[in-house]
């Protein structure tokens, strides 16, 4: 019988929007996720084992990862408008 365990990464959306992609150059979907890591029983995490990451920004169409800080002054809702600060 073979058991199967260890630990793995498992991802988190926290936020969606569009942004000017610094590699496609064009307003593209985003989501800011983070990551925690689990303890994994038959590839099934089981129990967290550490804590959330900080934030990060994922480019949904090149999948380029950002600083958050890419989102200043760079943020649009999902019809294209700016978002004012």
């Amino acid at each position: 019988m073979f058991i199967v365990f260890g630990n793995g990464a498992k991802k988190f959306v926290e936020a969606e929007g569009k942004f000017i992609c610094p590699k496609c150059n064009f307003i593209k979907r985003y989501l800011v996720k983070t990551s925690k890591d689990y303890f994994r029983l038959f590839f099934i995490p089981l129990i967290s084992i550490g804590e959330k990451s900080q934030p990060f920004v994922e480019c949904q169409h090149c999948k380029t990862i950002c600083n958050i800080s890419i989102l200043n002054n760079n943020n649009y809702y999902l019809d294209d408008t700016p978002v004012n600060k």
